[in-house]
């Protein structure tokens, strides 16, 4: 479930926990099947020495440059997380210096840590980065404008726009008043102008409220303080199906879209 404004403020938390510029002493995989391509003993060695010389983001992956020159990819898949206590989920430790522990967990047992000698095999098969300045209302509007598909499938395509998930790609859309099921190519450059200036806005506000948690389950999305994030109370559209519409009032409906459970107003994003 982890979005862009997941991983973001996962990345400022451990940031700010002074994890960057700490030498990694040890490395404990808990579930071999966590890292891949590698065997767990070639990466553990690997990482055993260097240190984590950057923490940064791209889309939902998030990066540890290490001083190896190469980078740990870490995607948070359904229910990642980190924290710097243990916890029944661990299922990769790293022992670093200063006597900080950093316990990744993750309460499926998903693999997705990659070592990598360039990111660029991994993020150049990602479209623009939705928070960075290369996400241009230009770019989006062509992309938009030269596929033939269902707006909302296309805009959680990775390779179109990176970092847009179920959640964040309901409310942009109910914000543009856009229904999901509505066909790229046929909305105008007023609705794709929205539409663009909408994911901006949803992300934006979801980095600043620390993410989105719409539950009390495990496999919920914590932060690294083990907090719920803070947007849950601001969602418009996802997870309020039955519930009025804070626009006009009609009731939200839930539909599948792709095989995603989709959230939206028929009155106010009519197809």
């Amino acid at each position: 479930m982890p979005e862009l404004p997941e991983v973001e403020t996962i990345a400022r938390q451990l940031r700010a926990r002074g994890v960057e510029g700490r030498q990694i002493l040890s490395v404990r995989v808990e579930w071999p099947r966590t890292v891949e391509p590698l065997s767990v003993a070639v990466f553990c060695k690997e990482l055993r020495g260097t240190t984590i010389d950057r923490i940064s983001r791209e889309g939902k992956w998030m990066m540890f440059s290490l001083s190896s020159g190469k980078t740990v990819m870490i995607h948070l898949r359904m229910a990642g997380s980190f924290s710097m206590e243990s916890g029944p989920h661990d299922r990769l430790v790293l022992q670093l210096s200063g006597g900080l522990s950093l316990y990744y967990r993750h309460t499926r047992k998903f693999r997705r840590w990659k070592l990598v000698d360039d990111p660029q095999v991994i993020l150049a098969k990602l479209g623009p980065d939705a928070l960075t300045r290369r996400f241009t209302q230009n770019y989006f509007c062509e992309a938009m404008r030269e596929r033939h598909r269902m707006i909302k499938p296309l805009i959680l395509d990775q390779s179109i726009v990176a970092g847009l998930g179920n959640i964040y790609a309901d409310e942009a859309l109910w914000e543009a008043k856009i229904h999901p099921e509505r066909l790229s190519d046929s909305l105008g450059d007023a609705e794709l102008g929205n539409l663009f200036k909408a994911i901006k806005h949803v992300l934006t506000i979801g980095v600043r409220n620390r993410g989105t948690s719409l539950g009390d389950g495990k496999t919920n999305y914590r932060d690294v303080e083990g907090e719920s994030g803070g947007h849950r109370e601001k969602v418009k559209a996802y997870g309020r199906g039955g519930k009025p519409c804070e626009r006009c009032g009609n009731p939200i409906k839930k539909i599948v879209v792709a095989q995603r459970g989709t959230h939206f107003c028929p009155s106010c994003q009519t197809i």
